[in-house]
């Protein structure tokens, strides 16, 4: 989606190469160069950084010259000339929203894989290695990843339409954007694709003549769990005209409403519609309001400190959390109401650093809003109807690294915010 509010992990690389390598590499590209021990230092975001590494990886660029993500190094993790690392953690994932990456964002899919970095999908997950076992490669992949994950999701929605499956043809050509699939019963079709996006595709059905009756109940979102619609805070745009980017109409002054923190502009009504499926802002996927999920009720999250340190966080105590969700009853929110589900019990950790009390206080904003846990089917055991957790990702280890979710991992806190946000807390 254009503008997304979700960031780069990586706000800096560097590239150690040799000084005869520069040369023309350098030309024209935006980054820092320092000169250290007859060695260069090539500094910037990933994208320059990786323009410099295609131009010099074929003009004598030593085998353990790779990208040195400094944040790894600083946390006692090794450089990136280390070819023993672990794999790093799987990632979990949404099926459909997997589908629509692989259909409809293959070349950003495509682009993470680089450098002999392999990304696998099965049941659920992915997972990243390296080849020549470079750990940094691999996570670097992952954190790319998990951005376009984000961004993926926040704004898609699955509607499904009463419709002849012979028009598929026509409609992936009308609308390449959306993911258009065959119903289970073979009678209608199932679409995935941005709030927008089906708004103009409902617009241009009704405009061929197609009733609204086409139209199923069966919205589903995947950027946030099930929420309470809230409206945004109300102000008149006076000067110039806008089109509407869900209807495309241009927007009388008096019917513009302007998104307060991104600033785009939409028709009242096509703005109430879009609030109505999930208080976010259609085209960047900016959350306005408090979002709420399908954890069940009844539950605690308490934490203790203690001084004992994680790794990586020497320096700090320990936050520990703990989270008790009873066994109970699924409500109307959860995949089979009236069943039964079991509970769970969770510890997670924290470094009691600034920055993990921080993420603290996030997390129990999540937990009080019911978005930490839902009801479903376990990852890991394959059982239904249970308690999981609902991708916030925790560290359940104290130690073992990303591979074994514990520490050390510097860049987990920053990564869990940026989980956060997607679900807009911050």
């Amino acid at each position: 989606m254009a503008n997304s509010p979700l960031r780069e992990v990586f706000t800096e690389v560097t590239l150690h190469i040799n000084p005869s390598s520069t040369g023309s590499a350098l030309k024209g590209k935006n980054v820092k160069v320092a000169e250290k021990d007859g060695c260069s230092y090539v500094s910037g975001t990933f994208k320059e950084v990786e323009d410099v590494w295609k131009c010099v990886a074929g003009h004598g660029v030593h085998s353990e010259e790779e990208m040195n993500i400094r944040s790894y190094s600083s946390a006692g993790l090794g450089s990136a000339q280390s070819r023993t690392s672990p794999p790093v953690e799987p990632v979990e994932v949404d099926e459909i929203v997997m589908q629509y990456i692989n259909e409809k964002k293959s070349e950003a899919y495509k682009r993470i894989v680089r450098n002999n970095v392999t990304i696998t999908h099965n049941k659920g997950h992915v997972a990243f290695s390296s080849m020549t076992g470079d750990g940094i490669l691999a996570q670097l992949a992952r954190e790319q990843f998990i951005t376009l994950y984000q961004k993926t999701a926040t704004g898609l929605q699955t509607r499904t339409y009463n419709l002849d499956p012979r028009v598929i043809s026509h409609l992936n050509a009308e609308f390449p954007e959306i993911l258009i699939e065959i119903s289970r019963d073979k009678k209608g079709l199932i679409l995935t694709g941005s709030f927008i996006s089906l708004e103009i595709l409902d617009k241009y059905l009704n405009a061929q003549g197609s009733s609204q009756n086409q139209i199923q109940n069966t919205t589903q979102d995947y950027g946030t769990p099930n929420m309470q619609p809230v409206m945004p805070e109300k102000k008149i745009v006076e000067a110039k005209e806008e089109t509407c980017p869900i209807c495309l109409e241009t927007i009388r002054k008096t019917d513009c409403e302007m998104l307060t923190k991104c600033k785009h502009c939409f028709c009242k009504q096509c703005l109430k519609r879009a609030f109505q499926e999930k208080p976010a802002c259609p085209i960047c996927g900016e959350i306005y309001g408090s979002l709420t999920g399908t954890q069940p009720k009844e539950g605690t999250m308490n934490h203790s400190k203690d001084d004992s340190s994680l790794p990586g966080y020497e320096k700090y105590g320990t936050i520990t959390i703990k989270y008790y969700i009873p066994s109970g009853i699924q409500g109307n929110e959860h995949p089979n109401p009236g069943q039964s589900y079991h509970g769970a019990s969770r510890t997670a950790y924290l470094p009691d650093s600034t920055e993990g009390r921080k993420v603290l206080k996030l997390l129990e904003r999540a937990f009080n809003q019911r978005l930490t846990f839902t009801v479903g089917r376990s990852s890991t055991t394959g059982i239904n109807n249970v308690v999981t957790w609902n991708d916030i990702h925790h560290k359940t280890s104290r130690s073992g690294g990303p591979t074994n979710y514990g520490y050390p991992d510097p860049e987990y806190l920053k990564r869990v915010q940026d989980e956060l946000k997607a679900k807009g807390i911050y």
